[in-house]
């Protein structure tokens, strides 16, 4: 009877002994533990990369096939290994890029960044996945490998998606919020236009009968008056005067403040046409000043002129330069009793500065901010003086502003005030 042959052992190494070259007598061998340490540190390095959240492609930069994938490759294409290696890697490409892939593989840099999306292979109805790639061409003797990483930026492009949804929103709210502060305005600018009008007329009248009242009464019948017959007559007489003067001065007033109203409102809608043309900045200076000088006239004020000589031209409107001009003096013989009111003018760079520099109260830093708001006043005027309507500064302010200028101010309480404007030199 033939004796059974005993069963081979198992040997669960023997394979993997049998593949890399090593026989059973060849596992005393000194060098295999050391070589079965780095294969079971490959296996762990191989695990963490298929942890990894990007996915890794290794492809042969020759023939352009897929050698090796890992990370996130799988759940990021929906498919397995197979699906993916040993095939081309361009057909995971968009088109338009796909069919420049042989320039991918044979870069002249050493990296290239991109985003990009990579398609379903085998599910085209599937949305690809957009991606920033990362490829970078690596040898190995003659060996050429393109090692790409891909990382899905879906969250990222939601995000940017949404947000510019919103701006869209945002745009198409501020364009229709535009157009209805701009009939608004516009609005607003026909209404003001119409009650200026309607209301300088009357006004016209009040004033013109104001003074032909004034007139005819001391003409003819206050002359005509017997005073002694009643002493009180005299005093009724003077009051009468004093209420046609006041009459006559706020109606004036009045009058001011509707065309300074009407002019900003010119000035904001830009209906004002200028009449630019070349002007030696003597050319405003000296009328301003000259229509100005009675301010000071019987004042404890000095009015100097310090415009330095032979100064370049500027490209403005003459009328309207005055106009800025008187403002500002007006408004230095309001703040200032004594001292002096000086006008100066030079060049600095390609700028002609021009300031009116005063004596008088100054103006609080707390309120330099605001002094070029409509309807708002700098400082109390002087008991003597009229307050104004607030409307002076801003209108010199967008005259300027429309002539490539800037208007400010310089000023310290109880040392008075410098307020200046800078113009563009002709063909500077």
């Amino acid at each position: 009877m033939k004796r059974r042959a005993d069963k081979p052992s198992p040997d669960p190494g023997g394979e993997r002994e049998k593949l890399i070259g090593l026989g059973r007598r060849s596992i005393s061998k000194s060098y295999y533990p050391e070589l079965k340490t780095r294969l079971d540190e490959l296996e762990r390095f191989r695990a963490l990369l298929d942890r990894v959240s990007d996915a890794i492609f290794v492809v042969n930069a020759e023939t352009g096939l897929v050698d090796d994938v890992s990370g996130a490759t799988p759940a990021m294409l929906g498919c397995g290994r197979e699906a993916v290696v040993g095939r081309p890697f361009a057909p995971l490409l968009p088109e338009h890029i796909a069919r420049f892939a042989d320039n991918l593989f044979h870069l002249t840099t050493e990296t290239l960044s991109l985003e990009t999306e990579l398609s379903h292979p085998g599910s085209p109805d599937r949305p690809p996945v957009p991606v920033e790639m990362t490829l970078r061409i690596v040898e190995q003797g003659e060996a050429r490998q393109a090692i790409i990483v891909a990382r899905d930026i879906s969250e990222r492009k939601r995000g940017e998606e949404a947000l510019r949804r919103s701006h869209d929103e945002l745009e198409i709210r501020v364009r229709e919020r535009t157009r209805e502060l701009a009939r608004a305005n516009k609005a607003k600018t026909e209404f003001l236009s119409i009650v200026s009008h309607e209301l300088r007329t009357p006004l016209t009248s009040i004033i013109g009968f104001a003074k032909i009242i004034r007139k005819k009464l001391g003409e003819r019948v206050f002359p005509a008056v017997d005073k002694s017959l009643d002493p009180r007559l005299g005093r009724e007489m003077d009051r009468i005067v004093r209420n046609i003067d006041i009459i006559e001065a706020e109606g004036e007033r009045l009058t001011s403040l509707i065309n300074d109203v009407l002019d900003l409102a010119k000035l904001e809608a830009n209906k004002v046409e200028y009449r630019m043309e070349p002007l030696d900045p003597a050319e405003f200076l000296r009328p301003a000043m000259d229509s100005s000088s009675a301010l000071f006239a019987g004042t404890d004020v000095l009015f100097l002129n310090e415009v330095d000589k032979e100064l370049p031209r500027v490209r403005g409107d003459r009328h309207r330069l005055i106009q800025v001009m008187v403002n500002l003096f007006s408004n230095a013989a309001k703040f200032t009793d004594q001292g002096s009111v000086a006008c100066r003018a030079k060049l600095v760079g390609e700028h002609l500065r021009v300031s009116v520099a005063d004596t008088g109260t100054g103006i609080a830093p707390a309120r330099q901010g605001i002094i070029f708001d409509k309807f708002t006043q700098g400082q109390e005027s002087l008991t003597d003086r009229p307050r104004g309507t607030g409307l002076g500064l801003p209108i010199c302010k967008q005259i300027v502003e429309d002539h490539r200028g800037h208007l400010w101010v310089e000023s310290e309480p109880g040392r008075g005030s410098e307020f200046i404007f800078t113009l563009p030199v002709e063909n500077a």
